[in-house]
Parts: C-alpha cells; structure tokens; sequence
C-alpha cells in the first residue's frame, strides 16, 4: 500500500497469493485496530522543494499535552511522537531554509526544550525503498500543476483510493481526461500519498534508536547492512546531512526478547560505537501548510474561490 495506494484490490490481491475478500478483510482488521487510516493525497514534498527538519530532545514541561498543543501552532509541524523521560521527536517542513533557525527557536520555547539535536533528513539516499520516502527521487525540475491537476487532488485528499468515476463526477471532467492527468502526475512525482498510522495498540511497541558510527563509514551501507538484521521489525533507518556519524531507526515488535535481540546483534557490527534505545508511548500528528494549499484554494467542494 506503501509502494502505490491506489493499487486495486485484485491486483494487491495476486501479489500477495491470497484472494481479493482476504485482503479487503486485512484492511478491515487493520484500520479498525487503528493501524491503518485512509490514505491521502497531497501535492508531493519533492515538486514544492521544502525543507524536512527533524528536532529532538527532553522536554522539561510539566504537561505533555500542553506542549502537544503549542506544538501545532505552527504550521511548519507535521508529527511529535513522545518518548520515555518526556523527550520529543519533532518532524517539520518548511518552505525554504532561511526558515529553519526561526522554527528551531519556536521549539525549543514551545516544547521548552532547552537542549535540542536538529537534523536534516536525507530522503531518497537508498538506505530505504524509495516508495517510503515519497515515491521516487528528486528531480531537477517538475511539470507545472494544471487548475485540473489541483482539482485532481483536492478530490483525493481525503480518500487516495477514491474511483476514477467518483473524481470524474466531482470535478466535471471525463474518466479519461482524470485518469491521464492522475498518471502523468504520478510517473512526474508531482502527487504525492500518505498513509498515516497510529501507534499500534495492545502490546505492539515502538523504539526509537539512535545509533553512533564509527568517523568516516558509509552510513547508507551500514544502515542498509543493519537493516538485514530483522526485516520485518525493523522499519528503517534515517540517515541527516548535518550529523555524519549518527542514524535514527525503530522496531516495531510485540516483544522485548525481539527488541533485545535486534539491539544486541545492532551493538555488535564493526561501525557501530553505540545504540540507544527509547520507547515511544504517544504521538500527535498535524496539518502542515504543505496539505493546507489545494483546501486553501478549492475549498472542501472543490470550486475555486474567488480571489479577494
């Protein structure tokens, strides 16, 4: 679903072996367990050419949800996921970079964090699938979106999977003009799909670990190296341009025995100096600006505004 959201249930169905009521039912099972949400569209981070940031650090307030809350004031915020001892890992994007010393600053006096690590996120250095980090790699430049193509996805934004019929109707154009604009938008990467998750319930655990390097070792190889360890808890592993020696991965396991195994055979490569592991116990996510243009412009219907 990572790789194309908009896969048919037919097609999903034949890749994984199984028949098309089994895997409508897995998708039952795993949005009522709240794992899975619907999956929406937005135009993708690539075409916009924002800035991911990534911040975090102990928090010293005396109440989370207060600062969960001042969090979101800025449209810049996308998700906060807590941690043990109250320490915060903050996703943001901006519009451009001038705006990163603005926004740490915001941080660190809304989370009251005065201590803080900021990282730039590396998409696309193929530690990862390139469908988990937006689809596909940057490119040069970008086909400009047409008033068709944001109507495309204004349609799209809340239901990915939404019928080529059902778009067609809502914004008045044939099946086959919104099926070649869907495409084109796909194969450019100008559309982008995320599908939100919740932190599993029961007994599932997320860690996060911040794993040091030795100076100088290919941190994409050691990354992709680690990742064999366990490819099935292991989720991945981020590497940040202006931290060298440093990756932020998580496991996502029902089981300490798997978490301590996973941590001990990571402490065990030759590039790794040190793991440190935190479990994840809450997390928020928010409404950036980036999914706030086509609404900005179109509106819940779909219509263009008028302009003041």
């Amino acid at each position: 679903m990572y790789e194309d959201p908009r896969m048919p249930l037919q097609n999903l169905a034949k890749r994984l072996g199984i028949s098309r009521q089994a895997v409508h039912h897995r998708l039952q099972v795993l949005t009522k367990a709240g794992l899975f949400k619907d999956i929406k569209a937005a135009i993708s981070n690539y075409y916009l050419d924002g800035v991911p940031v990534a911040i975090w650090g102990r928090s010293k307030t005396p109440s989370i949800d207060d600062v969960l809350g001042r969090l979101g004031e800025s449209e810049f915020t996308t998700r906060v996921t807590v941690a043990g001892g109250d320490e915060l890992f903050i996703f943001g994007y901006l519009r451009r970079a001038c705006e990163l010393s603005g926004y740490v600053e915001f941080v660190k006096n809304a989370a009251e964090m005065p201590e803080l690590t900021v990282g730039l996120p590396c998409y696309g250095d193929g530690i990862n699938p390139t469908y988990f980090d937006g689809g596909q790699l940057r490119k040069e430049s970008y086909k400009k979106l047409t008033p068709i193509d944001l109507r495309i996805i204004a349609s799209l934004q809340e239901d990915a999977r939404k019928p080529i019929a059902e778009i067609a109707d809502s914004i008045k154009k044939s099946a086959k003009t919104v099926r070649r604009r869907l495409e084109g938008m796909r194969r450019d990467g100008s559309l982008d799909f995320d599908s939100p998750w919740d932190i599993p319930s029961g007994e599932d655990m997320l860690t996060i670990l911040y794993v040091s390097l030795r100076r100088g070792v290919d941190k994409v190889r050691t990354a992709r190296r680690l990742l064999t360890i366990d490819l099935v808890h292991l989720q991945y592993f981020r590497s940040y341009g202006n931290l060298p020696n440093l990756i932020v991965g998580l496991i996502y396991s029902d089981k300490m025995t798997e978490i301590r195994r996973i941590l001990r055979e990571i402490k065990q490569d030759e590039d790794v100096l040190s793991v440190t592991p935190n479990l994840v116990y809450s997390e928020r996510g928010y409404t950036p600006w980036d999914y706030r243009l086509v609404p900005a412009i179109y509106g819940p219907s779909h219509r263009p505004r008028k302009s003041p």
